[in-house]
């Protein structure tokens, strides 16, 4: 099975020019380590209700036990303080054991639904690229809804199979409506009672009814791990399935990954200095499509990426003549997402374009840009 947190996966995504989903793929994991992480808490909060409230029941049995042994009146406190307490210190703050369970609850079905929105941002870079949804509007009904329709549910037919088989599994439907149900609407009850005269708990998510379907009452502890085994087993299975897909290079037309640079620097004449961004063609900006789409993408020993921020990009021969140039035609962001920025064919001359191109300061990051630096008047110690 293939390793899809390796380098070699990601140079995969690299080869087939979406490598922007690397950065989805990552959070969907966050997502599940989270969710598991969740997981985990509950369950160790609701073991030490049990071994709690155990040890309360065998300390009253062993109080009448002696009782008995020693033929005396023996009398029980069932009063608030001789109850266990149920409290843990977080932090310098004590917390009961029951809030706790109710927050994390909340948080993991938060995460793993989480985690099926990062998946659809998934299918949205690496099957849907050029032709991809608004990333704001991208999540898991929307995705299947938009490889249903007639212009892609034959390009992608593993995929859109895998996202509507999961829109039907029962574990699927519980952990979306769960969330919204307590998101949008109120608290789902949960429920933990114990026993007073034997070891008897009981801790359960209360039944709820959301969009015309009854949601009847789970164990805590089980409904989570069904969830969470079956989150990530799924997602193993969709990237197996989204990998074969990405293969097909459906919609990466006009994407690059690598510029050039020249750079010329005079020692007496700084004024005639400069840097140019440029992408080589053999002899003619036609070669090139009306729409390039760049994210720098470095896979020497690592694969790894930044956006390209260049104003515009220009485009010369094999001979050093420049021929024209691609102007940005998205906005810059501060957001922390890589993406394939789009850069539009723009009408105008070769020499003009490289004059203005010349004026502007640009810097140079050679991990993503590779090309020539000319000096001229320094000595080889400057």
């Amino acid at each position: 099975m293939m390793n899809y947190f390796s380098r070699d996966y990601k140079k995969l995504l690299a080869e087939h020019y979406v490598f922007d989903a690397w950065q989805f793929i990552v959070n969907t994991q966050k997502n599940i380590n989270t969710a598991k992480y969740c997981y985990e808490i509950i369950n160790k909060l609701v073991s030490r209700v049990i071994e709690e409230h155990k040890d309360w029941i065998d300390n009253i049995n062993e109080h009448i036990s002696k009782a008995i042994e020693e033929k005396i009146e023996v009398s029980i406190n069932l009063g608030y303080d001789s109850l266990p307490q149920y409290k843990i210190n977080v932090a310098g703050i004590n917390v009961d054991y029951p809030f706790l369970i109710d927050k994390y609850i909340k948080d993991f079905f938060q995460y793993t639904r989480n985690a099926f929105d990062s998946i659809a941002q998934i299918v949205n870079s690496a099957l849907l690229a050029n032709e991809s949804i608004n990333i704001e509007k991208v999540d898991f009904n929307k995705i299947t809804t938009v490889l249903n329709k007639n212009r892609y549910f034959s390009k992608f037919p593993k995929t859109l199979d895998w996202l509507l088989k999961i829109q039907q599994r029962e574990e699927f439907m519980y952990l979306s409506e769960f969330n919204n149900r307590t998101k949008h609407i109120c608290d789902s009850k949960i429920i933990m009672s114990q026993n007073l005269l034997n070891y008897d708990v009981l801790n359960k998510i209360g039944p709820f009814y959301k969009k015309g379907k009854q949601f009847e009452e789970q164990d805590i502890c089980v409904i989570t791990k069904t969830v969470l085994d079956f989150l990530e087993d799924e997602f193993v299975s969709f990237l197996g399935i989204l990998t074969e897909e990405i293969k097909l290079d459906t919609f990466i037309e006009g994407r690059i990954h690598n510029l050039k640079f020249y750079s010329q620097q005079i020692k007496d004449n700084p004024q005639s200095s400069f840097t140019v961004i440029y992408i080589e063609v053999e002899e003619s900006i036609d070669e090139l499509p009306d729409v390039l789409r760049v994210l720098l993408v470095n896979n020497n020993e690592d694969v790894i990426s930044i956006n390209s921020d260049y104003e515009e990009i220009l485009v010369r021969d094999k001979k050093g003549n420049y021929l024209g140039q691609f102007i940005m035609d998205s906005p810059i962001t501060k957001d922390g997402l890589y993406l394939y920025r789009k850069y539009k064919k723009d009408n105008i001359e070769g020499i003009k374009a490289f004059i203005n191109h010349s004026r502007k300061n640009k810097l140079v990051n050679p991990l993503f840009v590779s090309g020539k630096v000319v000096r001229v008047g320094f000595d080889k110690t400057e």
